[in-house]
């Protein structure tokens, strides 16, 4: 097991790089890194996200229904095949996060005007007041963290972070 020492002396970006360049040099060393960055990056915003959804009760799942139809805007509804789409569930693993969160309020199920065997998913006044409070802590506890990276350096991460997506996920298109 490596030590706290260790651990620290690896995260240095350069050090880490030659890491990777001694352990894997026969493959792309920017998507080696790249891929560290991102489950490093994934595992730090997952617990300050799990942090600030346990005082209200949350799952993370729960939390990214709750958004998609917060972010869908009025009337904050969306079909539950859209939402599995959206925030990468099944379709059973969204069921079971629709009955939760229909129990405690949040959403409702109502028919679908277009289609009389389908059901839609509106977010309550509840649910977009308990889906816009973790969004705006959230907001604010990064904008703290990042107040040394400038906006400009933001806005190109940002950029560049979004490029990624249609050729990680194959559903999305640029």
């Amino acid at each position: 097991m490596p030590s706290a020492e260790n651990t620290q002396r690896i995260t240095a970006p350069f050090e880490l790089h030659e890491a990777v360049n001694a352990t894997l040099p026969d493959v792309n060393q920017d998507v080696a890194l790249l891929h560290l960055t991102l489950l490093h990056l994934g595992r730090i915003v997952e617990s300050s996200v799990q942090a600030v959804l346990a005082p209200e009760g949350l799952e993370l799942s729960e939390h990214s229904v709750l958004s998609a139809l917060w972010f869908a805007g009025p009337p904050h509804t969306m079909s539950p095949t859209q939402l599995s789409q959206v925030i990468l569930q099944t379709t059973s693993g969204m069921s079971k996060t629709l009955r939760r969160i229909e129990r405690l309020g949040l959403i409702e199920r109502v028919a679908d005007p277009n289609d009389g065997r389908a059901r839609l998913v509106v977010l309550t006044s509840k649910g977009r007041e308990t889906a816009e409070r973790p969004l705006r802590q959230l907001v604010g506890q990064w904008t703290s963290q990042l107040d040394g990276v400038s906006a400009a350096d933001l806005s190109r991460v940002s950029d560049a972070l979004w490029k990624l997506v249609p050729h990680m996920d194959p559903r999305v298109t640029d």
